[in-house]
This record gives structure tokens, sequence and C-alpha cells, in this order.
């Protein structure tokens, strides 16, 4: 590619993030005709249009949103390049930006982030956390991780690993509603519901001889973020339904009782998702490392 072509990607780029030509003018410190022109260039070369501009606004096109993917990923690799070869080194360095969900990154990715940072001053971490399914593609993520099931999308996923979810009580709430004896007994306690599940009142549990049950839960409370049903859960304002790996300490205290350990419910899993690009900074690869590493430690 040219040095003229690159520098119309890197203009592209400023315009889609910065949301405006003047305001990618003023990121590049250019002119806005400069900026308008290469636009215009760029999408004559390629024959498509990439954004859509009124008086006000402007957005990308669906093509557009594809070649952004693209055409950030590209420029992204040129500046670290550039920075690898002033530096004299292969370090990673630049902005790394990662979400994932508000207790699993509290617990497990702030860690991790925090060790990284120490072993790479030169990179500056933004960590965004999260129960909403935010779009690395869309909010410019470098990294996505998620706790569950995956809906179909381009992205790219990798399973770092699996967990259970299991039902949990106080033992207030054992000795006052008492020790149910199958699933459908669950029913009879107040559940504390997670608002971001797609269906969190109800629930098929599986026997060891392959039969199933469904149950409807009844709601006492709701909540959107795990850490609230947790909290909710130890205050004895009923039962709830947690990650396995996220209530290990209140298991082990006793605070928290496993119900129905005999049942089994549906198993989720643990995943990077990535932009859908083939080029991944160094910064980025080698994070992935890293936290891989360290959650295989945390689940074994």
């Amino acid at each position: 590619m040219s040095k003229a072509n690159l520098n119309r990607l890197e203009y592209f780029v400023a315009i889609a993030e910065a949301g405006t030509i003047t305001a990618a003018a003023d990121r590049l410190r250019v002119s806005k005709a400069v900026v308008s022109k290469q636009l215009q260039l760029l999408e004559e070369e390629l024959g498509a249009t990439l954004i859509v501009r009124n008086s006000r606004h402007l957005n990308l096109t669906e093509i557009g949103h594809t070649f952004y993917a693209a055409a950030q990923a590209s420029v992204a690799q040129a500046e670290e390049a550039y920075a690898m070869v002033r530096r004299g080194s292969t370090e990673p360095s630049g902005s790394l930006r990662i979400t994932a969900p508000l207790d699993f990154g509290a617990d497990y990715v702030a860690p991790v982030a925090a060790e990284f940072r120490r072993l790479y001053p030169a990179v500056t971490i933004e960590l965004t956390l999260s129960d909403a399914r935010i779009d690395p593609v869309g909010a410019r993520f470098d990294i996505a991780y998620r706790v569950g099931w995956l809906a179909d999308s381009a992205n790219i996923a990798r399973k770092l690993g699996e967990f259970r979810q299991i039902v949990v009580a106080s033992e207030r709430v054992i000795n006052e509603f008492g020790d149910p004896k199958t699933p459908s007994d669950l029913a009879d306690f107040p559940f504390i519901e997670h608002q971001a599940l797609s269906t969190p009142l109800r629930w098929r549990f599986l026997g060891r001889s392959g039969d199933s049950v469904d149950v409807e839960m009844t709601r006492a409370l709701s909540a959107d973020v795990t850490p609230a049903i947790k909290a909710m859960t130890l205050e004895s304002a009923g039962i709830s339904i947690l990650p396995d790996f996220y209530v290990r300490k209140e298991l082990a205290e006793k605070s928290l009782v496993q119900l129905l350990p005999e049942w089994t419910l549906p198993s989720g899993g643990i995943y990077a998702v990535y932009p859908p690009t083939q080029y991944r900074s160094t910064a980025t690869q080698r994070f992935s490392q890293l936290f891989a590493e360290h959650i295989r430690k945390e689940l074994a």
C-alpha cells in the first residue's frame, strides 16, 4: 500500500472515531478540506460509499463499518511498527481497551490488568466493566471477555474455560423455607432474578438419570449485576442462581449453601472475544496470553 493510501486510511479512521470531519481534522491537525478530499479519494478508489453525511451528522454505511475494522487494524499495525523501530524493541506499547462483566472483571480481569501494567509500563489500559453485551467493534475494544453463552456474530471468540450454574441460599433462608428435595420445590422460595438473562425466571434442571424438570421461579427481588444478586442472597433475601466460580469463597465459609447439588443447570463458557481482524497488537496478544494462563489456574 502506498503512503498516500495509508494516509487515507488514517483520515477515514479518524472520521469514524471522532464522529465529524471537523473533529477528525482537529485530531489530525490538518484542515477540514484535506480530510474531506482524502475521504472522497478513498471512496472513489474503493468504488463504495463509506460515510453518509448531512449538515449535522455522519454515519458509517454497512460497508463502512466493515471497512473500518480492517482500516483501524492496518493503521494501528503501522503505528505500532513505527513505535517499535523508534524504541528499538518489540515490547508492547500504546493503549489497550478491555471490557468484561462486572463480577468476572473485578475478580479476575482487573488483577491481571494491574500485573500486565507492571510488566509493560508503556501500555495504557482502559478497563470497562459492565454486564451489558458491548460489541467490541462498535465500542472499539481490543478484547471483550464474556461469561455465559455467545450470540452468533462475526467476531472472533476463543474459549478459555467453563463454569457451572448453581442454586445457592443462606442457612437462614433454608431454616425458614425448608430444604428443597426436588427442583419443583424451588418455586416456593423467594427468588432473586438476574435481569440481564433472557429468561431469568425459567430454569431447566437435569437429573443424574437424564430426566429434566422445568421450574418457574417466584421473583422476590431482581438486579442487573451479579454482585448485587450475591449481596442480597447473603442477606437472606431469597435464593439465587450464580456461577460456581463466583461463590467459591462463600461456599467454603458456609455463608452460602448449594441447594440440590445432585441436579445440574446448563453450564456456560468463559470467552475472549476479539474484533474480526487478523491483526492484533502486541499488547493485545501478550495480555491475552497472560490472562489465559491466569484463568486456567483459577478454574483448575
